[in-house]
């Protein structure tokens, strides 16, 4: 079972992975591609993780 990441949208790590796997290369493109960082809090809470997963993940 993968992390939620982007709990205002629901987003998991899998599905954050499988967009930079498939050509996300920045926080805005995996945002674009997923719908994480878009929800009520404005990825306060999630943009630290999902920038260390493109940097996982490049």
């Amino acid at each position: 079972m993968s992390n939620t990441v982007c709990l205002c949208k629901g987003v998991s790590e899998e599905t954050i992975v499988e967009a930079i796997k498939n050509g996300a290369k920045t926080f805005d493109e995996v945002s674009e591609k997923t719908g994480a960082g878009t929800g009520f809090c404005h990825a306060s809470r999630c943009k630290e993780t999902i920038l260390k997963l493109i940097d996982e993940n490049k």
